[in-house]
C-alpha cells in the first residue's frame, strides 16, 4: 500500500479551510472518495504527492490530518 500527502479544501466560508492528510490507498484514484467519506462532505483536492513511506495496512484508509 501507498502513502500520499494530500492537501486539500473543505467547508463553507465559515467553518472551511485547507488541510493535509496522509493517505493509504492503492492508488491515486482513490483518494478523492477517501476523504469525502472521512469528513462525510466534499472535497477540493489542490495536490497529491506520493511519500516514499509503505504501510503495512491492508485496507485504504485516511492515517492522519491537520489543518494548514
Amino acid at each position: 500500500m501507498k502513502v500520499f500527502e494530500t492537501i486539500y479544501g473543505m467547508g463553507g466560508i465559515e467553518t472551511g479551510g485547507y488541510f493535509r492528510s496522509l493517505i493509504a490507498a492503492d492508488s491515486e484514484e482513490s483518494i478523492t472518495g477517501l476523504l469525502c467519506e472521512e469528513h462525510d462532505e466534499e472535497v477540493l483536492i489542490s495536490t497529491v504527492k506520493e511519500t516514499s513511506q509503505t504501510t503495512e495496512y491492508e485496507h485504504e484508509c485516511v492515517l492522519s490530518t491537520e489543518r494548514v
